[in-house]
């Protein structure tokens, strides 16, 4: 395991891919310094129904395996250790600011081993083959560097017959701006069929209006 966070002596190693381009947009993929912490707080609301709604379709049972990917404040962390209460919860995320607002949230589960919290990308997963039986992501596929080859390296962390949920904030028709753009219904499904061509089965959409459309894209290894 490489870029654990340590509750006693809190350093984070850089990853080996660090945080891409500059400017506020630039913070939501991988939030940095005092503007990467105040939008931290903002996804925290913000992205608190969509959480919701992914962590529900992934159907948490107390003895899981699981890893979110893209963990960001940690709440997700939190609902999925909170029922994953024999189990094993782990993270990643590519943001140092992030790591440390999830662990400072999530720091009795982490101190009690039920949780680990990593800095690292979806490029690089710093877990062994099939070493988790689920896998959610919920509202950063739109940064991952690249969609197919990040899809196979889950694969690769996933025992057989593994569940990954793919939570995706949809496109709001009505809005000319949005802070959050999201995917329209076309993309949605061009992101399934991608799921499915690189090898997953049981691939489904199910939508929901959590105060902005979502869908949770849900397919088995």
């Amino acid at each position: 395991m490489n870029s654990q966070i340590n509750l006693t002596q809190p350093f984070v190693q850089s990853p080996q891919t660090p945080c891409q381009g500059s400017g506020w947009k630039a913070q939501f993929g991988c939030p940095q310094g005092k503007l990467g912490r105040l939008v931290g707080h903002l996804m925290a609301v913000k992205n608190a129904p969509m959480i919701r709604f992914a962590v529900e379709s992934l159907d948490v049972h107390p003895t899981d395996q699981l890893l979110e990917i893209g963990f960001g404040h940690g709440r997700g962390v939190q609902l999925i250790a909170d029922r994953a209460t024999n189990g094993f919860v782990a993270g990643i995320d590519i943001s140092e600011v992030m790591v440390y607002q999830a662990a400072k949230r999530n720091q009795e589960k982490i101190k009690s081993g039920l949780v680990e919290l990593s800095q690292a990308s979806v490029a690089d997963i710093p877990y062994e083959y099939a070493r988790f039986n689920k896998v959610l992501a919920v509202n950063n596929y739109q940064f991952w560097p690249n969609a197919e080859h990040n899809l196979v390296e889950i694969q690769r962390v996933l025992a057989e017959n593994g569940l990954l949920v793919l939570g995706l904030r949809m496109k709001n028709e009505q809005k000319a701006f949005q802070l959050a753009p999201g995917y329209s219904a076309e993309e949605i499904e061009e992101i399934a069929g991608l799921v499915r061509w690189v090898g997953f089965r049981e691939v489904k959409l199910v939508r929901r209006r959590v105060g902005y459309d979502t869908t949770c894209v849900i397919a088995r290894k």
